[in-house]
């Protein structure tokens, strides 16, 4: 059984804001603060901060700013049972957004990023999902293989 997402962004959270230095802590106040409301700037700073490092002290911050978003979308995806299951496809949402804060351009508009990150997330999350469906459905179920056999 696994714990829930927000159960889990929120203990990496308070884990890795023990750590930060006073700039950093004050950066992630003024993202957490605005994160109801504009933000795109302050979630661009925590982005370039993901991209700086170290990473194991950002990510966590980052995933929970986004945790309102990824739950939403977390919502949407369905599971390919019995290979990807809820859990997997958490996972693999959470390291899609992790992927996309790495690597992905950003947009000169910074009010644009949340979308822009879970677009990215949600796309990759998706292919993983259609290509798990599609090597199924190429499969034969062992009762069908064991009935053309005799």
């Amino acid at each position: 059984m696994f714990t829930s997402l927000s159960i889990d962004v929120r203990d990496g959270y308070l884990q890795v804001t023990e750590v930060l230095n006073e700039e950093s802590r004050a950066l992630v106040a003024s993202a957490r603060g605005r994160r109801s409301r504009v933000g795109g700037r302050s979630l661009m700073a925590i982005v370039l901060a993901y991209r700086e490092g170290p990473r194991e002290v950002w990510g966590p911050v980052l995933l929970e700013l986004m945790a309102p978003s990824l739950l939403a979308r977390l919502q949407r995806l369905r599971t390919e049972p019995p290979v990807m299951d809820a859990e997997d496809v958490r996972q693999q949402l959470v390291m899609e957004l992790l992927l996309a804060a790495a690597r992905m351009p950003l947009p000169k508009e910074p009010g644009y990023l949340r979308s822009r990150l879970m677009a990215r997330a949600n796309q990759g999350v998706r292919r993983r999902l259609r290509r798990e469906r599609r090597r199924q459905s190429r499969q034969d179920s062992l009762e069908a293989s064991h009935e053309g056999g005799r």
